[in-house]
């Protein structure tokens, strides 16, 4: 094979990495977020305990997104994934503030 060949090979699986990580962390952020918000609305204890909870799971939501990113195969079914993911957790959201 020409070494053409492996640097685009290469630089493919490079760009995989970087796009899956780059997901990762802005994907993982904006899923947490919207997930300690939806956790904290939908308690029935007081404000401050639901924050707390809700911000102590966000660790554990975060590290669970970060390893699903790199667990899926497919990088076009998972941005698709985490983007309807987002926008139930954002509709349910507008539902539980009224």
């Amino acid at each position: 094979m020409p070494m053409s060949s492996y640097f685009a090979y290469f630089t493919a699986y490079r760009l995989n990495v970087v796009a899956r990580f780059a997901t990762a962390i802005f994907g993982g952020y904006v899923l947490t977020a919207l997930s300690i918000s939806l956790i904290s609305l939908s308690l029935p204890v007081s404000k401050v305990d639901a924050v707390l909870f809700s911000v102590c799971l966000s660790v554990l939501i975060h590290c669970l997104i970060f390893i699903a990113v790199f667990a899926i195969k497919s990088l076009r079914l998972l941005c698709g994934g985490l983007l309807l993911l987002a926008i139930l957790q954002w509709m349910l959201i507008l539902i539980l503030k009224g």
